[in-house]
């Protein structure tokens, strides 16, 4: 009868499947990280320095996240500041236009009792001979 229960042992332990012990393993490995055992391991305290290198990696990438989108929100009211300027320039423009244009300045001015001249404007020309003697004229004048 002892022959039996040393082959069922035998049969028992045969019988578990290799990856129960993988699952126990894991399930050993993430009880030692998360109680802090892993840190009191020899082998693990010559990849301390690892660990700090990795833990100030994150550190630095959290931070560089958290500053890019700093400056994509900055980007974004720099834009929306920008569409807005853009349309007050056009409406300013439009009105600068509607202010400069001669129908709308003859009306103003006609409130002051200016007229709008019905004649056309005149195009002086003269000779070369007449404008030579004009600027020598002048020039003596000005010594």
């Amino acid at each position: 009868m002892a022959e039996k229960e040393n082959t069922y042992r035998e049969v028992s332990e045969k019988s578990k499947s290799p990856g129960a012990n993988k699952k126990h393993a894991y399930v050993k490995a993430l009880e030692s990280i998360l109680n802090g055992d892993f840190l009191t391991n020899r082998k693990s305290k010559n990849f301390l320095s690892v660990f700090f290198f990795l833990g100030l990696l994150a550190v630095f990438l959290i931070a560089n996240n958290y500053y890019a989108q700093e400056k994509l929100r900055k980007v974004e009211s720099l834009r929306n500041d920008i569409t807005e300027l853009r349309t007050i320039y056009i409406s300013n423009k439009s009105e600068l236009m509607t202010l400069s244009n001669q129908s709308f300045v003859a009306k103003k001015l006609d409130d002051r009792g200016f007229v709008e001249s019905t004649v056309p404007p005149v195009v002086i020309s003269g000779d070369k001979e007449k404008s030579r003697f004009f600027t020598g004229f002048i020039n003596q004048w000005n010594r």
